[in-house]
């Protein structure tokens, strides 16, 4: 009996063997494999993303022109004041001072389009958006100002006008973010 049990044992012991060098055969396979396909893998993405990086953007010139959404726009001009409007009662004052754009707004599209200040914000060189001063507006619309405030253009039209804004006496650097119409997309126009 003891003869059947060592046979058993060395039997046991050998396929105990087997399986164990398979088994370290497996994983060394797969660490090396494994570690070969994850550095090709994350070698490659690593040097492609930072090839983009590396090239220098040019830097977007913007202009004082320009079509989106089927409307035209071109700043003609601006300027500054402590006050808009000359009307004996509606004359608004700024709480800062008063940047004035002013404007030529074609319509290339197939229907009227309504302008409204809501169109139109000034971005600072240090990237504050400005909304249009509604008070401004108002005192535009009652000295019969060249005010866009709710102005009709029909389609191949061009319409002048101004838009006020109310910043800071230390802005600089502006420039326009105008919209061509309620839904169409934005364009950034050159102001000064």
């Amino acid at each position: 009996m003891s003869g059947e049990k060592v046979k058993k044992s060395v039997w046991k012991r050998w396929w105990f063997w087997v399986i164990v060098v398979i088994a370290v055969i497996a994983v060394a396979a797969n660490s090396s494999g494994g570690s070969k396909s994850t550095t090709s893998e994350s070698t490659a993405p690593s040097t492609t993303k930072s090839e983009p990086a590396k090239q220098p953007e040019a830097k977007k010139e913007l202009s004082n022109q320009g079509e989106v959404s089927s409307v035209k726009f071109q700043v003609t001009g601006s300027s500054t004041a402590p006050t808009y409007g000359k009307n004996q009662f509606m004359t608004a004052k700024a709480s800062g001072i008063f940047k004035i754009v002013k404007l030529t707004v074609t319509n290339n599209q197939k229907d009227a389009i309504t302008m409204d200040g809501s169109l139109f914000k000034l971005i600072d060189d240090k990237g504050r958006e400005f909304t249009a001063s509604t008070e401004a507006q108002s005192a535009a619309m009652a000295d019969n100002k060249e005010g866009l405030f709710l102005k009709q253009i029909n389609p191949g039209l061009s319409v002048s006008g101004e838009v006020v804004f109310d910043v800071p006496p230390d802005a600089k650097g502006f420039k326009l973010k105008a919209r061509g119409g309620m839904t169409g997309k934005d364009i950034e126009l050159k102001v000064d």
